[in-house]
């Protein structure tokens, strides 16, 4: 049963990711290429997490408590910075789009940490566990302002560092940051309450 939902959360994630192309492969008109729309999408969080998903999540792996309470962040974090700050300003040109971005930021990150809750091995897990896990969206971070030096075109507000200047920016990057560890101490408190899954015996 795990791994058919597995199949599941890979296939939405992927599905997901093959509309919001066509989506932006039409809105950037008759010269766009799926090349140019690709090199587009990669600047975003969103794209980037969702890909991992959607492979691995297919490749049906066996995870360890750390890998699987690490992708559970990775994922459940960009629903909620979706909604809680990116949502308000962005607005789907069509109803296709409707649909790509609501897989990608809502269905595939409540089916992901529903997963973890269910079938992801938690034993093991400490407080060291989500200070690594909040290594990728530094990293990321780092990319979104190279991607925006390179064009000028910044993947979200909290990274535009014209605009923030180097003082904003760390405090932008400072509350991302806090909201991750947070997140991440969330999970492992879920991990320590609920009974180890069948998964992690």
């Amino acid at each position: 049963m795990e791994h058919r939902f597995m199949l599941v959360i890979g296939a939405v994630a992927a599905i997901s990711l093959v509309l919001q192309s066509y989506v932006d492969l039409i809105a950037d008109g008759p010269e766009a290429t799926l090349l140019s729309v690709w090199w587009n999408m990669l600047r975003y969080y969103t794209i980037l997490t969702n890909l991992v998903v959607a492979a691995v999540f297919l490749m049906r792996p066996r995870f360890t408590a750390h890998w699987a309470g690490a992708i559970t962040l990775q994922i459940l974090l960009v629903g909620i910075v979706y909604h809680a700050l990116l949502s308000s300003t962005h607005v789907p040109g069509s109803q296709l789009g409707e649909v790509s971005n609501h897989g990608l930021h809502t269905i595939v990150p409540a089916l992901v940490f529903l997963w973890w809750l269910i079938y992801a091995p938690k034993q093991g897990l400490g407080w060291p566990n989500p200070l690594w896990w909040v290594i990728w969206p530094l990293i990321y971070a780092a990319y979104g302002i190279w991607r925006g030096t390179l064009d000028g075109k910044y993947p979200y507000y909290f990274l535009n560092l014209p605009e923030l200047g180097p003082i904003g920016l760390l405090r932008e990057m400072s509350i991302v940051a806090a909201g991750f560890l947070i997140f991440g101490f969330v999970l492992l408190g879920i991990a320590r309450v609920q009974r180890p899954s069948s998964a992690s015996k």
